[in-house]
Order: C-alpha cells, then structure tokens, then sequence
C-alpha cells in the first residue's frame, strides 16, 4: 500500500496538489476483477467530490509495475479533475488533457493489460479437457461448472477438470 500512496502523491503533486489536504480513501479492493481501478465520487446538489480510489487487488498481483503506474495515475486524474471541475468527465478531453498533464498516456483509450503471469493465471478457476487440453472456461468464482464438473463435458467428448490458482 505504500508504493500505491507514493505514486498517488506524484500524481497529485505533478498536478499541483498536496494529496493529503483531502479526505480521499485509498484502498484495494478483492472484489474488482473486471476493472483496474476506480474513482469513487459524491455527489451534493451540483458538486461532485471524489470520495475513494479502488485498486483491484487481482491487478496489483498480475499486472507489470509499468501497467500498475498507469492504472494509479489513471484514477487519480478521475480524482484531480473533480477537485478543479466538481463534476464528473468520464473520458472526455478534459479529463484526457489531465491525464497529459500528470503524466500518462493510460487516458481510457486502450484496455491492453500487460501481465506478470499467464493470462489463466489471472482467474481463480480454470476448466479445461482432460481429452483434448482446451481450457473450456475462465471463472473468478465457484458457480455451477467449478462445482460439478462431472455434469458438463467438452465438444471432443472429453470430462472437464478445474484448476485452482489462487
């Protein structure tokens, strides 16, 4: 958590802002496996105000640190320009000439993840073949399949087997 809280301070600071004058929760967070990161906000009457900044824990375990230094500056420009603007931008240009302004090119246009580890190393369950070798699923949970792969089979024939990764 301290090497996220020096790069949010950069951030911050290339922007011109001391990161501790705000009542911004930095966390990581088990749950997000289908984004990188978030930028919380709330909203009262016409002011919004960012609240939290979210890492996926999946990210911070997988990612390159280079991928990792972009998804911080990433939200922390979602942060930064609701503190100037109080409001939200999404990806548009204001929010993208933030993103040039404290350094990144990770300004919501590409979804490229650079990894440290396998793309199926990524997700909890694995479900492949046994027969032919597929790997016939990828789950972050336990559902149906992960549960009782006995009662599904892949198009060869072959019996479904589940690998647990993490």
């Amino acid at each position: 958590m301290d090497d996220i809280m020096v790069h949010v301070n950069e951030a911050f600071a290339k922007a011109g802002y001391d990161f501790s004058t705000y009542r911004i929760e930095v966390s990581i967070n088990k749950r997000l496996t289908r984004t990188l990161g978030r930028c919380k906000s709330i909203r009262r009457g016409n002011i919004v105000t960012p609240q939290s900044i979210e890492f996926s824990a999946e990210m911070l375990n997988t990612a390159t640190d280079k991928t990792i230094i972009d998804v911080i500056y990433h939200e922390c420009a979602h942060a930064l320009v609701g503190i100037e603007t109080c409001e939200k931008h999404g990806h548009d240009a204001v929010f993208k000439a933030m993103c040039r302004r404290i350094g990144t090119d990770n300004d919501g246009t590409t979804t490229e993840v650079e990894r440290t580890v396998a793309e199926t190393e990524v997700y909890k369950y694995c479900v492949y073949c046994d027969k032919c070798g597929k790997i016939v699923g990828k789950y972050h949970r336990a559902g149906k399949v992960v549960k009782t792969p006995q009662f599904y089979s892949c198009k060869c024939g072959g019996s479904l087997k589940v690998i647990q990764n993490y």
